[in-house]
């Protein structure tokens, strides 16, 4: 269980209301302090000012002046007047107040003063003793006097306010600072993935020169990337010549078997320089293109296979015939034409292509299986790497690993999805999400 968010939207707001929590309880203990001050000084005052009049008063009064005096009720604020008797309570209070108003008032008064309290857990009235006219007397304050008095209802609503307006201007400031770095972020990963996205320099100047410095990235990136292209692209270019002279010179041969190796050679020559040209092509995406109609395209492309004497089924659902696929015309042939070289290459007869609809139509299925030996669990995810070799005798007849890994590349520049399993009855059974339009 973590104690803290993990988030950094969570740990600032986390921060904010701690700042503010601790702001508040010393604001309220400080109110408290100077509250509890004040209502002692003020409790002082009056209950000295008492004593004092009543110690000048009681020596001219009457015994019958007297019992009325003490007969008055004050109400529940007010302070009465009692004479030593049996009704006073023996014990003496314990708590904070009638320490410090004890304290005080023997100050004020420059004479002991008694406090008496019926005891912990009852709401009675203080007790003050003092003497006057040689007789004890006490003097009552009522509990609303000396209880500790509860912070006013308008002071704990401005609080509550204040707290709310803190954290909105609070959200709406980690908001301005963590929407950039998450678009940020979202970004970076699609930069890891192989999908360039600039990303608008916005929020506070580190998020904005961070959102600077990955556009110029991206930039560099895509400069060294179009070197690449173009020297590659150069080199398998220029190997052109060079295979065309040997055929012109493997057709003046004489020796049939000779003849026959080299025209073997020369076309495992040729697929690799279509597979790197291939290869090179797949980086270079659309940035919208047009959608298109997969089901008759799919019809076109397998009758082209047949009438080269090639066994390619194809299956296509009712469901599917209307189905659109934002993906270029040249990618989606140079998709079907790697997975049905590999089938045919490396697979068995008959290779099998079968367009179903997927999620409810918003993405299509495009599978393509064959009936060989497949490949292991093991190796599928090393299988989709740009020149993997799963077995060393595939290096020398013409294939040059980059089949499967044109195929990722097109699947996912059209946000689609690529997955490898075991056919059932043995073979390489390729699924391809795209969605559907």
């Amino acid at each position: 269980m973590r104690l803290f968010p993990t988030s950094l939207a969570g740990r600032t707001v986390l921060l904010v209301v701690a700042v503010i929590a601790v702001a508040e309880f010393a604001t309220l203990s400080l109110i408290g302090h100077f509250r509890r001050s004040s209502h002692i000084n003020q409790m002082v005052q009056l209950v000295a000012s008492q004593v004092r009049l009543l110690q000048i008063v009681l020596p001219g009064l009457d015994d019958e002046s007297r019992r009325r005096l003490s007969a008055v009720d004050a109400g529940e604020q007010g302070l009465q007047l009692r004479p030593d008797g049996a009704d006073v309570p023996p014990q003496s209070p314990r708590f904070r107040f009638a320490r410090r108003l004890a304290a005080e008032l023997g100050e004020r008064l420059d004479e002991s003063v008694l406090l008496r309290h019926r005891g912990p857990g009852q709401r009675s009235g203080l007790w003050i003793g003092f003497v006057a006219d040689g007789q004890r007397w006490w003097l009552i304050v009522p509990p609303p006097r000396f209880e500790p008095q509860a912070l006013p209802a308008d002071l704990w609503l401005g609080l509550a306010a204040t707290l709310a307006a803190v954290l909105l201007i609070a959200g709406l400031f980690v908001r301005g600072i963590v929407g950039p770095l998450a678009r940020l972020g979202d970004a970076v990963a699609a930069a890891g993935d192989g999908l360039a996205r600039r990303v608008t320099p916005e929020g506070p100047r580190e998020v904005r020169r961070l959102a600077e410095r990955h556009n110029t990235m991206l930039g560099q990136l895509a400069a060294a990337a179009a070197e690449r292209r173009e020297m590659l692209a150069g080199l398998t270019h220029d190997l052109r010549a060079p295979l065309a002279r040997l055929r012109l010179r493997l057709a003046l041969l004489e020796n049939e078997d000779e003849r026959a190796g080299l025209a073997r050679d020369i076309d495992d020559m040729e697929r690799i320089v279509g597979q790197c040209l291939a290869f090179l092509r797949s980086e270079d995406g659309e940035s919208a293109p047009p959608a298109l109609a997969i089901a008759p395209w799919l019809r076109d492309a397998v009758a082209r296979q047949r009438e080269l004497g090639r066994a390619v089924g194809l299956t296509i659902d009712q469901s599917a015939e209307g189905a659109r696929v934002a993906i270029a015309a040249g990618n989606l042939q140079r998709l079907l034409d790697n997975l049905l070289d590999n089938a045919r290459q490396h697979g068995a007869p008959p290779v099998e292509v079968e367009l179903t609809p997927a999620d409810g139509q918003t993405m299509v299925t495009l599978r393509v299986r064959d009936h060989g030996p497949g490949i292991a669990d093991a190796d599928r995810a090393r299988a989709l790497e740009p020149f993997a070799q799963l077995e060393p005798a595939r290096a020398t007849d013409g294939s040059c690993g980059l089949g499967l890994a044109i195929v990722r590349r097109i699947v996912a520049g059209s946000g689609g999805e690529l997955r490898l399993d075991e056919a059932p009855g043995g073979g390489l059974d390729v699924r391809i999400r795209l969605p559907a339009r």
